[in-house]
């Protein structure tokens, strides 16, 4: 009995001994902060001025909402292959380097169809990283299609750039 008995008490005291080593060795860790982003996104059209006119006269660009929207004035393309040329600048005033998604146009029509806007170098700056002060620069060229034969009169429409803030890869 004597050595059952101190069977018995071997086991406790292992026992107890794994469970007070479980015990001294189990810890919890609770970590609590604040954590603040700061910083601006501001992309903005900061130049764009008619450069030139061909077959037309009176031509129009007016940056407007605090350099969010261009908007175009061509009061008359006067004959097929008519254009206008204005060069534009895009500036990130915002201290959040920004990436060019999408351009959206508003304000041509099926009546306006007869015009031809096109784009030079600005599709290349699509998904490139404008960074803080830094520009992109492109050029719109408003054109009366040569192969349509109505006419392409008073034309106004306005444009705007959608860009999103460059993430970490």
């Amino acid at each position: 009995m004597k050595r059952n008995n101190i069977i018995a008490i071997g086991v406790i005291v292992f026992a107890l001994a794994v469970a007070i080593g479980y015990a001294l060795f189990q810890e919890s860790l609770n970590v609590t902060g604040t954590a603040t982003a700061q910083g601006t996104f501001d992309v903005q059209f900061t130049q764009a001025n008619i450069q030139t006119e061909v077959g037309s006269s009176g031509a129009q660009a007016n940056i407007e909402e605090g350099g969010k929207t261009l908007t175009i004035t061509v009061p008359k393309l006067e004959y097929p292959g008519a254009y206008v040329e204005i060069p534009v600048t895009v500036t990130n005033k915002g201290s959040i380097p920004a990436i060019l998604t999408n351009i959206e146009e508003t304000g041509l029509t099926v009546d306006s169809r007869a015009v031809k806007v096109t784009y030079t170098g600005l599709t290349e700056l699509k998904n490139q990283e404008v960074t803080q002060n830094g520009t992109q620069t492109f050029t719109i060229k408003v054109e009366w299609d040569p192969n349509v034969n109505t006419g392409a009169e008073d034309v106004s429409f306005s444009i705007r750039l959608d860009y999103k803030q460059k993430t970490a890869e």
